[in-house]
């Protein structure tokens, strides 16, 4: 492994670690250790690391750095494509133990890197206090949060502009069932007070706050927005957007849109780390099915297995929690379709009786909703069912972007490709860097390979397997798309991969257990060529 030492000086050390690297690849290095999945988007990189220069001269600069420390680093644990750059998890590790501060001594001649070391410094103090600080109650309830007033420059006093997009961002946000969101007269109350951000969270008693500002020159508009953490003020999440004022309405809807597909995930995270710092003995169903998801979107075998013994102590605090019963489904009905049951029905009857004693308990939590759509696609073979769900899901949060995910496998299931790729673009526009990103990549390879257009989706596999280390279960599809693609020695490579991970496998369990689709039969005719070859 790789390691990245981030406590004290800056560190890179293990097998095939390089004696020297730029200020600027180490600082590259140290924000993607940082990071949810080891990723960003390119453009954060390039306005983190170049802040002083323009956007397409950092964006330069970043491709000639990247070009460099590839070359340098071990094959394979720093990869890129046109959005994204990430380290490989597998291949790297982070060190933040030892002695000192985060980066110690470390600097930038760039504006918003010092701006996010500033930040990591202060976060890695409050967390060694806080290690003295009795923690809080196991909470059973949703997490609260308050959208305060936002900032407005350059614009008259008597504009709304800027109250507008805090009500359409209110507005956005309580449609997520994950948390509960203060109403807009509560948190405009605020309006004129000079509180800082514990102080605000206590008056309101929220655990979370959004604020922001709005900027405006010209045509021109600018919005910043953070997610904070209301008991210590520290900074979660930050973006932001820059526009045009053509459409005023639309342009809020736009920026609603954005928020609120980024603000839910990046809360999720917070919730997921602080369940993580209690004892498993102590935490509530709602933590533990918090515990559970970071093992069940990592779509491996293992992993789900994980997610399911962390949903089942779920349940047995609380047998009706409806979160875990939803998502102990959906680990069931993955069991199935990524072909990991030891038999054709086991599983299928597990997810199918969780979903019936879900389905009644449902109402309006778009969460859930999306959760038993997938599980009528991939264990009970009923799209039309799962069309409704998910609708269903999207019409209370049309910013759920797991939602759209399944829209778009919904829709290649039932033939409807140009339907499902624009789905797969909105859950992409929504959470860029989503933890299932890799599978709207594989939703995407499966529309162009029923397209018949084999080079793309073979290339969209590949970037998905790098995107999600350890989805074997995919080399599946790679092995049926290079073979109906005629590139046989390549697909049986890919076969042999796909079928040391599953030795147990036979044609007709895979029968049996994938989803019954009719919009691609030459694919599972080219699956089981791999058996007639062996025989």
């Amino acid at each position: 492994m790789l390691t990245i030492h981030l406590t004290g000086p800056f560190r890179l050390t293990g097998a095939g670690a390089p004696d020297q690297i730029s200020r600027r690849a180490q600082a590259m290095l140290a924000f993607l250790a940082q990071q949810p999945g080891m990723r960003a988007e390119r453009g954060v990189l390039a306005d983190l690391l170049w802040s002083e220069r323009a956007e397409e001269q950092a964006r330069a600069s970043l491709r000639q750095e990247l070009s460099v420390l590839r070359k340098m680093l071990p094959e394979g644990v720093l990869d890129a494509d046109r959005q994204l750059v990430r380290l490989d998890p597998s291949r790297v590790a982070v060190d933040r133990s030892g002695f000192g501060d985060f980066l110690e001594g470390f600097d930038l001649a760039s504006e918003r890197f010092e701006d996010w070391l500033r930040q990591e410094r202060s976060a890695q103090g409050e967390q060694a206090r806080e290690r003295s600080i009795p923690e809080l109650p196991a909470r059973e309830t949703r997490p609260g949060l308050a959208v305060l007033p936002f900032e407005a420059f350059g614009a008259d006093d008597r504009d709304m502009f800027a109250d507008g997009v805090v009500e359409d961002i209110t507005s956005a946000l309580s449609r997520v069932r994950g948390f509960h969101v203060i109403a807009r007269q509560s948190a405009f109350a605020l309006k004129g007070e000079r509180l800082d951000i514990p102080a605000a969270g206590a008056r309101l008693g929220v655990n979370y706050v959004v604020e922001g500002s709005v900027r405006r020159s010209g045509d021109r508009v600018r919005i910043a927005v953070q997610l904070v953490a209301a008991r210590d003020g520290r900074t979660l999440w930050a973006e932001r957007f820059d526009d045009r004022l053509d459409d005023l309405f639309d342009l809020q809807d736009r920026i609603a849109a954005k928020v609120a597909g980024q603000v839910a995930p990046h809360l999720r995270a917070a919730e997921i780390a602080r369940a993580n710092r209690r004892v498993p003995e102590e935490r509530s169903a709602y933590e533990m099915t918090l515990t559970a998801l970071p093992h069940f979107w990592s779509h491996r075998r293992e992993e789900t297995l994980k997610a399911i013994g962390y949903l089942d102590q779920a349940l047995a605090h609380s047998p009706d929690y409806l979160p875990a019963l939803a998502y102990k489904s959906w680990c069931h009905a993955h069991q199935c379709c990524y072909l990991w049951s030891a038999d054709g029905h086991s599983d299928r009857d597990t997810a199918l009786s969780l979903l019936a004693r879900a389905r009644p308990l449902v109402q309006d939590d778009a969460a859930v909703l999306v959760a038993l759509g997938a599980v009528c696609s991939i264990a009970g073979n009923d799209f039309e069912q799962a069309e409704a769900f998910v609708n269903r899901a999207l019409q209370l949060d049309p910013n759920n972007a797991w939602g759209w995910l399944r829209k778009g496998w919904n829709g290649l299931y039932r033939g409807r490709f140009q339907e499902a790729l624009d789905a797969f673009d909105r859950c992409e526009q929504l959470s860029p860097l989503d933890p299932f990103h890799f599978n709207v990549l594989f939703g995407r390879s499966a529309v162009m390979r029923s397209l018949n257009r084999f080079d793309e989706s073979i290339a969209l596999v590949y970037e998905g397997l790098r995107a999600g280390p350890g989805v074997t279960w995919a080399y599946r599809m790679l092995f049926a798309t290079l073979w109906m693609a005629g590139r046989k020695d390549e697909a049986l490579e890919a076969g042999r991969l796909w079928r040391s991970t599953n030795p147990g496998l036979t044609p007709e369990l895979m029968s049996t257990l994938l989803p019954k689709w009719t919009h691609d039969p030459e694919y599972l005719v080219a699956l089981k060529q791999l058996w007639e070859l062996e025989d």
